[in-house]
C-alpha cells in the first residue's frame, strides 16, 4: 500500500508523516509537496495545485491521499 500526504513540508504535514511511518511501517509512505529536493525522511514528489500537469505523476501508484 502507498499513501501519500499532502502539504508535507507544512506543520501537519510533518506530523502526519511521522504517524503513518511509526503507525503503517509496511505502508510506502510518500511526501507530495511544491519543492521534490525537501528533506523529509521520505520519498518526495513535486505536488502543486497551482501546476495541474503535476497532480496526476504525483499520484501515479498512490491508494491512499491525506
Amino acid at each position: 500500500m502507498t499513501i501519500a500526504v499532502t502539504g508535507a513540508t507544512g506543520h501537519l504535514g510533518r506530523l502526519a508523516l511521522a504517524a503513518l511511518k511509526a503507525r503503517a511501517p509496511k505502508a510506502e509512505v510518500i511526501a507530495l509537496a511544491r519543492d521534490a529536493k525537501a528533506d523529509l525522511g521520505v520519498p518526495v514528489r513535486a505536488f502543486d495545485y497551482s501546476k495541474p500537469d503535476t497532480l496526476a505523476p504525483a499520484l501515479a501508484g498512490v491508494d491512499t491521499l491525506v
